[in-house]
């Protein structure tokens, strides 16, 4: 069925992947304890400035540390202002849902049939899926999207690489947004290097003369030179340096970890590899262009790391969508099934068709956000926190227990996922531990994840009371080893009690 000229097939796959995501990531999508800290950091930057040290543990109070994802989380503080979590996920939804709607159009542009694209459109959400959550991670998706696709217009003939000098302003607010503007340099220098290198070896490459070698050196220059253009400079670079350089991670941080085969959430992982290496199969070696081939790079990185499942993702749909017309694939369906494949199948529309409806379903969500109109999936009240994974039961006594400035405020948390958790909804207290690596280190995170899982903590939680001073409240996991220790010891008393988490507070 042809759509009319004034509705692009952009437009209708942007409202499906994006009421498809506003249902599913209504709590999902907020599993990630980042979320609550990012936004009361960004509230913070808004109200003191640049941070430099931690304001929120009285395990290493004043230790250095610097908000490298301010700027997202900035954004984030503004959006949490207008319309609280509802607008988060609307602004976390919106994103994602432009990310693959872009991804469908190109690929309905090479004229497959659009139950095959949505095939491997549900694919790539499925398998990019597990790593959705409401942070600044995700401008991280869309701008490798941005990278992927200017690459892959520039490796051709004829190509224009003026527009590949976009890369270092997209860089430049990538940096203040989101650590992996890493990947994204890294991905531009592996293109530039391939390019050369199959200049070198007379295969094919946007890459014709000296001049253009030059070209890419600068571009690739300003790209890395564009790291330090931050209010943080040097700084930026330390943190990155400790995330990455901790491998302790890999064992503690879900998302640090290698992709586990085994597991249902890289099973998509997976196929989408097999769909991709099959399209790949069909174009003739000395056909292949270096770009169609940083999909293999970021599979690698994948299985080192699942978290760059995303990534992989979207270098893949974007690899396929340029080798496709080269493949012998695409040359048989148009001789034999041109019912599943017809180049040009889609006539020419205007930008705007692709975009009037997109803005008009936000704008309708967002005005009925603002106007605190509660209705499913779009309306106020739509995001909400899983009271079975989040200690959401017990905020009411951590409220009315929160301490005032000056008065006793060291909480102790079981978990170092619920750090985050209180950091928003509590901030007078001062955690023992959340999520960010770089102010721990990572040997100091396994220490706290081993006794998380010890049957007998009672020794470990006493010597951490000798070095950082006594706990004056404890939030623990319900029915956890060391729950049972708080709960057995004639020191505290308990406040509440739900299935998910315990609130004690000493005698």
């Amino acid at each position: 069925m042809m759509l009319p000229r004034w509705l692009g097939p952009g437009a209708i796959a942007f409202v499906v992947v994006w009421l498809l995501l506003l249902a599913a990531g209504r709590s999902a999508f907020f599993r990630d304890p980042g979320t609550f800290w990012h936004v009361t950091t960004g509230e913070l930057v808004l109200k003191d400035g640049f941070l430099r040290a931690d304001p929120y543990t009285f395990t290493f109070p004043g230790t250095w540390w610097v908000p490298y994802q301010w700027l997202g989380e900035v954004g984030m503080a503004l959006a949490h202002r207008v319309g609280g979590f509802d607008v988060l996920l609307l602004g976390a939804v919106t994103i994602l849902a432009t990310v693959f709607a872009w991804l469908t159009a190109r690929l309905l542009g090479t004229g497959l049939h659009p139950i095959l694209v949505g095939a491997v459109i549900a694919l790539a959400l499925a398998a990019a899926g597990s790593h959705f959550h409401v942070r600044p991670h995700l401008v991280t998706l869309a701008f490798m999207v941005i990278v992927l696709s200017l690459l892959t217009a520039a490796d051709a003939p004829g190509p224009r690489f003026n527009r590949l000098f976009w890369l270092i302003p997209l860089c430049v607010i990538w940096t203040n947004v989101h650590g992996g503007v890493l990947g994204g340099i890294g991905t531009i220098g592996v293109a530039f290097a391939g390019w050369v290198g199959f200049w070198v070896l007379g295969l094919p490459t946007p890459v014709m003369t000296r001049r253009d070698v030059r070209v890419l050196v600068l571009v690739a220059l300003g790209c890395g030179l564009s790291t330090f253009a931050s209010p943080y400079g040097l700084d930026m670079l330390k943190t990155w340096n400790v995330i990455m350089g901790a491998p302790e991670l890999r064992d503690i941080i879900s998302e640090h970890r290698p992709l586990d085969v085994t597991a249902p959430y890289a099973w998509p992982v997976l196929a989408l590899a097999g769909v991709y290496l099959f399209v790949l199969a069909g174009v003739k070696p000395r056909a292949v262009r270096a770009t169609w081939l940083l999909p293999l790079v970021w599979l690698a990185l994948t299985f080192s790391r699942c978290r760059h499942a995303s990534l992989f993702t979207v270098a893949v749909v974007i690899a396929i969508t340029a080798m496709w017309t080269h493949t012998r694939w695409a040359h048989w369906l148009a001789a034999h099934r041109p019912d599943l494949y017809q180049p040009g199948r889609d006539g020419v529309r205007p930008w705007w068709a692709n975009v009037w409806l997109p803005v008009a379903v936000v704008v309708i969500a967002f005005g009925l956000q603002m106007g605190r109109v509660p209705l499913p999936l779009i309306g106020s009240g739509w995001a909400v926190h899983d009271p079975e994974y989040w200690p959401v039961e017990v905020l009411d006594a951590l409220k009315a227990n929160e301490p005032r400035p000056g008065e006793p405020n060291k909480l102790f948390n079981s978990g170092y996922v619920d750090g985050g958790f209180v950091i928003y909804h509590a901030p007078g207290y001062k955690v023992f531990v959340d999520d960010r690596c770089e102010v721990f280190g990572g040997p100091w995170l396994k220490e706290f994840s081993e006794t998380e899982q010890s049957p007998e903590p009672g020794p470990v939680l006493l010597k951490w009371e000798g070095r950082y001073g006594p706990y004056d409240f404890a939030l623990t996991r319900t029915a956890t080893p060391i729950d049972d220790w708080f709960a057995s010891s004639p020191t505290w008393c308990v406040v509440k009690v739900t299935p998910t988490a315990t609130f004690y507070k000493r005698r």
